[in-house]
Formats: C-alpha cells, structure tokens, sequence
C-alpha cells in the first residue's frame, strides 16, 4: 500500500473541505450568523489540522514499520526521498 492511497483521495478531500468552508459561508439558509460563524469556521480548519496531523503520524508509522520489516528480513533499507518541503 504506497502511501495508504493518499495520491487518490487527498484531492478529494481538500476539494471537500473548501466547498464546506465555501457553501457555510456563501449560502444564506444554513448560514451562521456572527460570531457563530467564526467559531464554526475555526472548528473546521481546527478538525482539518487535526485530521493532517493524524494522517502525517500515520504515513511516518507505515515508513518505519517497513523500514523495521526490511532490517528484519536482512534487507538494504529503501532510500527516502526528498519531499517537496525537505531540504537538502
């Protein structure tokens, strides 16, 4: 499992979140009024960084649990590669 899927699914779901942000925030009917509405959209954004971070510890969790099966089993550990954020 490359990644636990996260190529498919990722786009999806930031797709998700904004039109939730965008559809609480533009439609009239199920709009929060006032302060509720920053408390709503800080709640959001608080769950979507909650949910990243969850999902981060995961991917690290499934590398060293291949990592750990590699030098069990006798085997070169992979080369990592470099992230779009990671220098150097």
């Amino acid at each position: 499992m490359k990644y636990l899927n996260l190529k498919m699914w990722g786009p999806f779901y930031i797709l998700g979140v904004l039109l939730i942000l965008y559809i609480m925030w533009t439609v009239e009917e199920i709009r929060p009024q006032g302060l509720a509405l920053f408390i709503t959209t800080f709640f959001v954004l608080l769950l979507v960084g909650m949910n990243f971070y969850i999902i981060y510890s995961e991917i690290k969790a499934h590398e060293q649990k291949e990592d750990k099966n590699r030098e069990l089993s006798g085997l070169e550990p992979l080369p990592r590669k470099k992230g779009f954020l990671k220098k150097g």
